[in-house]
């Protein structure tokens, strides 16, 4: 059996061969590789000459392998199982190492923390590394892989792809709000102290999603009020009685759940940002980010 150069054309036909030797059957093989019947014959045709030997004795209705064909099925079917198993390595070695996150404070905490073990469970490789930033990663000089923003998703030179959006409203402790007879009057609100989160996005003002909400809903706000730097912070001080906080839902379930907040009135508006996964374009495919990608998006779907 001379040795032929391994062109696209004998790899293929020595794949084609090993399928119809497992098969014994050119018909079977060609519904596995989604070809003709003839394109499977032409195939091994084609690798027999290159090879000079015959591998099928060919019968009606009735293949056999010849000594040759049987040779190189046992060769063929250990190394493309080497190579499987190698390909198998390669990807598990891409979902290993050290994976840098960087997360909004509050939706690291609220969201994303309390579901993270279910991620490291699938990916036990991966050394996971969360960091929370208010502010926009500059991926030129950080060494982030990707991050999570809350906003419109367009980033100069960067990959975004939307995680899920986002909705908002007034809450605040039920105490506060029997207090300030809040319940089913969204007027009473310029009697109270409301609670901001001063960096509810990058470059946001202090009053931005409060005044996204009231103008959608013709409400006059009051001036008094007290600023946090973290929207879980706001959460907090509505929980203890200090006022009315502007509540992401996806970061107030369980402080409804648990009556700790109450939504005195049902005025909620969808919020002009969502959640985005942000990378470098060169890595938007890099498995370790599609693999947390998308466990995001199953998490929400």
């Amino acid at each position: 059996m001379r040795l032929p150069k391994l062109t696209g054309p004998v790899l293929s036909g020595l794949h084609c061969f090993l399928i119809a030797a497992e098969q014994m059957s050119f018909t079977r093989a060609a519904e596995i590789l989604c070809l003709t019947q003839s394109a499977v014959s032409h195939k091994i045709k084609n690798l027999e000459d290159s090879l000079g030997v015959q591998l099928f004795i060919r019968q009606p209705r009735k293949l056999t392998l010849t000594e040759e064909g049987k040779r190189l099925k046992m060769v063929v079917a250990h190394n493309f199982g080497d190579i499987a198993h190698e390909i198998r390595d390669l990807k598990t070695l891409e979902l290993s190492g050290d994976f840098n996150v960087a997360v909004p404070p509050t939706f690291a905490q609220t969201w994303l923390l309390p579901r993270l073990k279910e991620f490291l469970d699938k990916y036990p490789a991966l050394r996971f590394h969360l960091r929370t930033r208010n502010e926009l990663i500059d991926f030129q000089t950080e060494t982030f892989d990707c991050a999570i923003y809350f906003g419109h998703g367009k980033y100069g030179g960067l990959h975004s792809a939307k995680l899920m959006d986002e909705s908002m409203l007034p809450v605040c402790s039920h105490d506060y709000a029997v207090a300030h007879d809040l319940y089913g009057n969204p007027d009473k609100l310029s009697t109270c102290m409301l609670l901001h989160d001063a960096a509810p996005w990058a470059r946001a003002g202090r009053n931005d999603e409060w005044q996204y909400w009231a103008q959608r809903h013709g409400v006059e706000l009051p001036e008094a009020g007290c600023t946090f730097d973290r929207a879980d912070l706001a959460l907090q001080a509505a929980e203890r009685g200090i006022g009315v906080a502007m509540g992401r839902k996806s970061f107030i379930a369980d402080q409804f759940d648990d009556e700790r907040l109450v939504a005195p009135f049902a005025m909620s508006v969808t919020s002009p940002l969502s959640y985005y996964i942000v990378c470098r374009k060169e890595l938007a495919q890099s498995p370790r980010i599609v693999a947390f990608a998308e466990w995001l998006r199953s998490l929400v779907d």
